[in-house]
């Protein structure tokens, strides 16, 4: 099972992170991973929460273009060199990773990390195989 992901693609201006806060905090979400980046005057926004059908509904009847998808959490330990097991854990089976952020939500000192992978089902196995824990959120 996978991580549900919320994707924003939003104007490259002040208060369009904020707008997007604004709304969540509303309808009572809680953002528990977000990665926010640019590039000319375009941006992308990437949110993990704890109610993402109710983010996507609150977040689109305000205007955004919102698109849902799938990611994968895994849960890494809080040391040199855990992310890099994680991602030697895809390499062999040429598993792409397309983008990964950090959550603020911590495991028992542990750190949760989202992979954007094209095959979210097939990087959990292999970071299964390989003794890491991932999570469905």
């Amino acid at each position: 099972m996978s991580v549900s992901e919320i994707s924003i693609q939003i104007k490259n201006a002040p208060g369009q992170l904020a707008q997007i806060t604004a709304v969540l905090a509303e309808a009572g979400v809680n953002i528990k991973g977000i990665t926010a980046s640019s590039a000319g005057k375009v941006g992308w926004v990437r949110l993990v929460v704890d109610k993402p059908k109710l983010a996507e509904e609150a977040l689109d009847e305000c205007g955004f273009d919102v698109e849902s998808g799938e990611a994968v959490g895994v849960i890494i330990a809080d040391e040199p060199g855990a992310l890099d097991r994680a991602l030697r854990a895809l390499v062999d089976e040429k598993i792409n990773v397309d983008y990964v952020y950090t959550c603020v939500e911590h495991h028992h000192g542990k750190i949760l990390a989202i992979l954007g992978v094209q095959s979210p089902s097939k990087a959990e196995k292999l970071l299964k195989q390989a003794g890491l824990q991932t999570v469905v959120a």
